[in-house]
């Protein structure tokens, strides 16, 4: 076993603090420490901290943590599939317990992660080999702190079998990113490669961290997150625009004339929006993005589905006749006659030469807006609104995709630089900014701007992407009901709770308030 992985156990083990290391003294001689400088190659532990971004491409951990509890996505159990103990039900409703597998599992993810890069950064690595680790570091800190509102770290040269030395809470955490972030943006490439930390992915992480101070500082002296609405400063405001400007000036992006060229197997090459993704290379290094088509279609569809999450009628109601994001066929990817279209499944489903499917019971496969998060009627397998927002690949054989996975794109910026202005009162730039968008969409021209229909925008447009957690929290109707949610959350919602091994391991880190 190579140093570096040999390390990478060490803190798996000290850090993370799983069940089966009660005897972690007996096992682990005192004396590992985080990486130092000639301890391993900084490229080879840089590539390894790009790697861990695929760990985002799976239906669990935190696709389900940042859509599941909103009103966009629901996991429905149908008769006894699906029901996996209640896991997916609960994140719906906002009764999760500090025993949600999903919630621990992303906790470890995320500070593993980070930690991944912080050991580049430990390692010596110097100049742009510096500047990625720092960027992708800053990204999850900025996960860690949105969801976790707190964040352990170490020093270089620390002792792996002791806790990490620093708690850093939420009301400061911005500040420290931010800092670290900015002090390292000479170093960054100029952007062009959406698999490289750059510069405009930088841009794009520092224009969310400012146009979610408000929210951070928005913190209880117990530490726990408080609701808004929040106070949004004009200076704040001022940097949001001036990052998403830095992006939107450099010439090298544009929105599409395709929505769906975004998340097609080609997206990188085809696409003209996107900022920064985790790569597959289907056959040399792929992740798990096939997740985001079969855990939505049915058994009898091809490909073959887990007939497990829908799309909540009110966001499939958020769209108008016409509004390309909504549905698109897309014949390149078709060629194994699938009969499948990407966005919403909705009503009667064929095959590819228009034979109407049915389900296992022998009723047609009709998908219906209604459903119940447990069903037990008749229809249960057809009972939701399906969605393919990353196309399928059809051109790879099996499992594989070649569709990398979307993290920061160019709309998304095109937005924010959008609702910063209307937060500083310039609706009517805003308002005309939201349409040129709408425009190039296929969607009809708005005629005035309000937080509800930028909010709305935002659906429309970054649906089933991991952000409507993060804007609903920003626009204060995360806490709310919708369908299949009928009671209003409390505060405590707005923060998930720490893995109590994590705690029980750290006398410094302590469980957020109300769990």
């Amino acid at each position: 076993m190579n140093k570096y992985f040999s390390y990478i156990l060490i803190f798996t083990l000290a850090f993370l603090v799983l069940p089966s290391c009660a005897n972690l003294d007996e096992e682990i001689k005192d004396g590992f420490t985080t990486i130092e400088a000639g301890d391993a190659d900084p490229a080879q532990l840089l590539q390894g901290a790009y790697d861990g971004l695929r760990t985002f491409q799976t239906q669990e951990e935190f696709g389900s943590v940042v859509t599941h509890t909103t009103d966009e996505m629901a996991g429905v159990t149908r008769g006894r599939d699906w029901d996996d103990a209640g896991i997916w039900r609960v994140l719906h409703t906002h009764s999760w317990t500090t025993a949600h597998a999903f919630i621990n599992r992303l906790w470890k993810t995320l500070n593993t992660n980070s930690f991944s890069a912080f050991n580049v950064l430990c390692s010596g690595g110097t100049g742009q080999v510096k500047a990625e680790a720092t960027f992708l570091r800053a990204l999850h800190d900025f996960y860690i702190l949105d969801m976790f509102g707190k964040l352990p770290r170490r020093a270089c040269g620390e002792n792996l079998v002791n806790p990490p030395s620093q708690i850093l809470g939420r009301a400061e955490l911005p500040g420290i990113i931010i800092g670290e972030l900015e002090a390292e943006l000479a170093n960054l490439p100029e952007g062009g490669d959406a698999s490289v930390g750059s510069k405009d992915a930088a841009y794009a992480l520092l224009a969310k961290l400012y146009l979610n101070k408000a929210v951070y500082a928005a913190t209880g002296s117990d530490g726990g997150a408080l609701e808004g609405p929040y106070s949004f400063d004009a200076a704040d405001m001022d940097k949001v625009i001036q990052y998403c400007d830095n992006i939107i000036n450099s010439g090298r992006y544009s929105i599409d004339d395709n929505y769906f060229d975004n998340f097609s197997p080609d997206n990188s090459d085809q696409s003209s929006e996107l900022i920064f993704v985790s790569q597959n290379t289907s056959g040399a290094a792929a992740g798990n993005v096939r997740c985001y088509f079969h855990m939505s279609t049915h058994y009898n569809q091809n490909p073959s589905g887990w007939n497990g999450f829908v799309a909540l009628t009110d966001l499939y109601n958020l769209f108008e006749e016409g509004d390309k994001r909504a549905k698109a066929e897309l014949p390149l990817f078709q060629e194994n006659n699938s009969g499948l279209n990407a966005g919403f499944l909705v009503g009667q489903q064929y095959d590819g030469e228009g034979n109407p499917l049915e389900d296992r019971t022998g009723q047609p496969l009709a998908f219906t807006p209604e459903f119940d998060l447990t069903e037990t009627s008749s229809n249960f397998e057809i009972a939701g609104i399906r969605c393919i927002k990353y196309p399928v690949d059809f051109t790879i054989p099996g499992d594989l995709a070649d569709n990398d996975f979307v993290i920061f794109r160019f709309a998304d910026v095109w937005l924010m630089k959008a609702e910063a202005m209307m937060r500083k009162g310039d609706n009517a730039g805003a308002l005309a900014m939201v349409n040129t968008l709408r425009d190039i969409r296929g969607a009809s021209q708005l005629g005035s701007l309000s937080e509800q229909t930028l909010l709305d925008e935002r659906g429309r447009e970054l649906y089933w992407e991991n952000w409507r957690r993060n804007d609903q929290i920003r626009f204060g109707t995360y806490l709310g009901t919708w369908q299949e949610k009928p009671n209003p959350s409390t505060a405590t919602r707005l923060l998930f709770s720490i893995p109590g091994e994590a705690i029980s391991t750290n006398p410094n880190l302590e469980q957020n308030p109300g769990y």
